[in-house]
């Protein structure tokens, strides 16, 4: 019988996309008055100490349950399709980093039965394979970012295996999203169309490993 989602999994979600509503509503309210632009040019007259805040607050975001789509864009509002995809890709690999230690050593208890249906199949998958299994969650868009990070820190996964796959693993995605950035904002045709291709090669092999999943 499938389980139903408990009524705290729920309250979390609906507090996550207030949230994330509400931090885009007042995004779109500063570029309205401006105030948006000049806060964004004086980041980038930071220089170094501002690429830090930024891959810092992605780095938290990350570390949290919640999108860390929105931090991506603001850095590449900043420093552009590259380099913003570049900082949003480091702030993603020390998120999940974060993340894999919070699971550890703090919340353990909470996530341990949070994370319980999708624990037992990737502890079944990681039995296998340990690499492969890891670099195949990343490469899947349908499987949570978050619940990936948190799931190997309770299965006490090796340090470096989880690294360099979680690197790999989020590397198209950031493509993705620079592409579909650089596609729509700068009017990049060739860009965009790359964008979407990677997209949805993610998503095809995501329902390939899952249709698969369900034959075996």
């Amino acid at each position: 019988m499938k389980q139903q989602p408990s009524t705290r999994t729920r309250l979390i979600s609906v507090i996550s996309i207030v949230l994330i509503l509400a931090v885009i509503a007042f995004y779109l309210y500063l570029l309205h008055i401006g105030a948006a632009q000049r806060m964004l040019r004086s980041i980038r007259q930071m220089g170094a100490p501002g690429i830090l805040i930024g891959v810092m607050i992605q780095t938290i975001v990350n570390i949290l349950p919640v999108p860390g789509e929105f931090t991506s864009i603001v850095l590449m509002e900043i420093y552009g399709p590259v380099w913003g995809g570049v900082y949003s890709w480091v702030g993603g690999l020390l998120g999940a980093i974060g993340a894999m230690y919070l699971a550890k050593w703090i919340t353990r208890p909470f996530f341990g039965q949070l994370a319980r249906p999708f624990l037992d199949k990737v502890k079944e998958l990681l039995h296998k394979q340990e690499t492969f299994g890891l670099l195949l969650l990343r490469f899947v868009p349908l499987v949570p970012y978050h619940l990936v990070n948190y799931t190997a820190g309770l299965l006490q996964v090796k340090l470096w295996v989880f690294i360099w796959t979680t690197a790999v693993g989020i590397l198209p995605y950031t493509i993705a999203v620079s592409s579909l950035y650089a596609g729509v904002r700068q009017g990049s045709l060739k860009w965009g169309i790359i964008g979407g291709v990677v997209f949805v090669a993610l998503y095809a092999i995501g329902l390939y490993v899952k249709k698969r999943k369900e034959t075996v």
